[in-house]
């Protein structure tokens, strides 16, 4: 019999939820290119704090972390780990829609130098933005709540933890983890139970 330890759970979790966007990415594209030519259009723009990322053209994608906490919600239907796992998917498939549109900048030979510097720029600071909100889940794990999730953000870093309510004492035990590990202040940092 195989024994699967935390590791392997983790290298699980992440080959899973690769597979799944990529699956899901690539059926986005053919919907898009067989309903409207051959122009990819963007995704849905339900937003409220902003992650930007450039464009060729100048313009900025916004991904905000309200907007992946209501469609995680919506989706997971009661809540729990349900939750916890719609909303990473729905938080990896949005970062992943910004690695694909930054990859297309510094791809781009039409694209000036300038424009692919910042895209790869960009590209960096998301993969380190990725890697410590993965940290801090487990960190906030380890602190003995059951879940976490962590979406951070230019002027924002939201929290979400199962639980049924979050103690003052509790709340600033996160809001201090969080903030040693962002540099970020801590009322930039909102923390938010989810049952």
């Amino acid at each position: 019999m195989i024994k699967i330890n935390d590791k392997m759970r983790v290298l699980l979790a992440l080959v899973l939820t690769f597979g799944v966007l990529a699956y899901l990415i690539q059926g986005d594209r053919q919907d898009i290119k067989s309903s409207t030519g051959d122009t990819p259009a963007e995704g849905p723009a339900r937003q409220v704090s902003k992650i930007t990322a450039p464009t060729s053209q100048g313009s900025k994608t916004d991904i905000k972390a309200e907007d992946i906490l209501k469609s995680a919600a919506d989706k997971a239907g009661q809540g729990g780990t349900a939750f916890f796992v719609e909303y990473r998917l729905e938080r990896d498939r949005r970062r992943s829609q910004q690695i694909d549109m930054l990859k297309q900048i510094i791809d781009n030979p039409n694209a000036t130098s300038d424009s692919k510097q910042e895209a790869q720029k960009r590209l960096m600071d998301l993969t380190r933005q990725m890697d410590l909100e993965l940290q801090l889940e487990k960190l906030i794990v380890a602190k003995g709540y059951k879940e976490a999730a962590v979406f951070i953000q230019p002027q924002a870093v939201n929290v979400v933890v199962m639980a049924e309510k979050i103690t003052e004492e509790d709340a600033n035990k996160i809001g201090d983890l969080v903030s040693r590990s962002t540099g970020r202040p801590r009322e930039q940092i909102s923390i938010i139970p989810q049952k």
